[in-house]
């Protein structure tokens, strides 16, 4: 198979592959599994069929519940991500088919099937996601860029430090004046757009990045339409982000991105249901956690002087300001200068505060704040009024933000690091926008679900 066949198979548009091969590791390792219990009776062929099918499939809902299906994305996924993924992925899978299985009288399970089906789950879903991962590290996405102008500057820093890709050249029509030379990208006029089109797919290119702020240069359409003959993609700069990075640019505005990316504030069905499941979920953490939170007062007040609790204005949705509540994790002299960025390693945490932080233990009160309806489970963090402003002039789009409801973990807390920066808020909003774009009851699933080893990391 050749290089390019593989990395399409690897990286395929819409998943379908992955689904494919997910659901044949499920129905294996049922298969397995009930042929290796010695406890399992003789059944029906019917009833086992109809118990490996049904594995494979709720396999393939909780591999996608846990975030494993990014499609383009295999790449990106550390080994821990990948590994916990998979056994998260597996347990759920056999707690749900087992529970399905018990209502519908099969009783096809002996007790060692649990540990056969679960282990041999987890290993052809981590084994197929870390040789994908290996094979794309050693052999990265060859990317040519058309445009050389500041979008292409800033597509290259963002790409380039990434080793999943190569980004082989900028290309324009007339001048060429390279704005990426200090990343070692070199730039190419094109002459003949035919000529052009057949080099590139002898050199291995798989993808083409159009950077063009408005739309390409006439000539360009005849490139486009010979890229599908070489079995290259097109994509522009904003389609490239979203489909591998999982975010929504705000380099750049026009109509057309306007209207390919139209936003609106949250409302209707999913919007009732996610506020039934804000409120179900809220108050049953509440209850359970009563007790965790007595531990927490008597720590905090017993580390350092001060209330156990502490409160802030925040931005919510639409804009509206409301008070959110928080374990007090810094001195109580913290903000005597004013408003000042929080840091990863701020010296104004106390000891204690800095567990709370890392394990994320001080947001416990905000369930209080879901409860109320100020704030969801899931949703872009919500900010300080006095940063908003600043932000605001910094960034385009950045009240986009507040058109879905603030939450206790979001998009941008998964896949970016601690913000301390205008820069790091910029990446924050376009991982926020692409939740907004992209919101439903499933992605508000995975991203719960992918919370829990970011707790179990201590990742702030």
């Amino acid at each position: 198979m050749s290089k390019f066949s593989l990395s399409v198979l690897l990286q395929s548009h819409n998943g379908v592959r992955w689904v494919l091969l997910d659901f044949f590791i499920g129905a294996c390792a049922m298969f397995i599994g009930l042929v290796l219990s010695p406890y399992v009776d003789v059944y029906e062929v019917y009833n086992r069929v109809v118990v490996c099918v049904g594995y494979g499939i709720v396999l393939v809902l909780c591999v996608r519940l846990c975030g494993l299906y990014a499609h383009r994305m295999q790449h990106l996924f550390s080994r821990y991500d990948i590994l916990l993924g998979s056994i998260q992925a597996s347990i759920f899978a056999f707690v749900a088919i087992g529970l399905i299985v018990n209502f519908s009288h099969l009783h096809v399970f002996g007790r060692y099937v649990v540990v056969s089906v679960v282990v041999l789950s987890f290993i052809g879903l981590s084994c197929t996601r870390m040789l994908a991962k290996l094979y794309l590290a050693r052999n990265p996405l060859r990317i040519v860029l058309l445009g050389c102008n500041q979008l292409a500057r800033e597509f290259v820093e963002r790409v380039s430090s990434d080793p999943h890709f190569e980004i082989v050249r900028v290309a324009n029509v007339g001048d060429c004046v390279n704005p990426c030379r200090e990343y070692g990208v070199d730039c190419q006029v094109i002459d003949d757009v035919h000529l052009f089109a057949k080099r590139l797919s002898e050199a291995n290119v798989e993808i083409v990045v159009s950077c063009y702020e408005g739309s390409i240069p006439e000539n360009m359409y005849d490139l486009v339409e010979l890229l599908p003959f070489q079995h290259i993609d097109f994509l522009n700069k904003g389609a490239f982000l979203e489909v591998f990075f999982r975010e929504v640019t705000v380099s750049y505005r026009n109509l057309h991105w306007q209207g390919a990316n139209f936003f609106k504030p949250a409302r209707g069905a999913v919007t009732s249901l996610k506020r039934l499941i804000d409120i179900g979920v809220s108050l049953l953490a509440l209850l359970l956690t009563f007790p965790l939170w007595l531990v927490v007062i008597v720590l905090v007040k017993l580390d350092s002087s001060g209330p156990a609790f502490y409160s802030q204005t925040r931005v919510g949705l639409l804009g509206r300001p409301f008070r959110i509540f928080k374990f007090r994790t810094m001195t109580t002299e913290a903000e005597k200068n004013g408003a000042q960025w929080a840091t990863k390693d701020d010296v104004r945490v106390t000891r204690v505060g800095g567990v709370l932080r890392k394990t994320r233990l001080d947001e416990l009160p905000q369930l209080w704040n879901v409860l109320k309806g100020d704030m969801s489970l899931v949703g872009p963090r919500p900010e300080r009024p006095e940063f908003v402003e600043i932000l605001k002039k910094e960034i385009p789009l950045y009240e986009w933000r507040y058109l879905v409801k603030p939450g206790l973990t979001g998009w941008a807390q998964i896949l970016f690091k601690y913000g301390e920066s205008v820069a790091d808020a910029r990446r924050k909003l376009q991982y926020d926008l692409f939740y907004i774009k992209n919101f439903c009851i499933t992605l508000d699933l995975q991203i719960l679900i992918r919370t829990i080893p970011l707790i179990m990391k201590g990742s702030q």
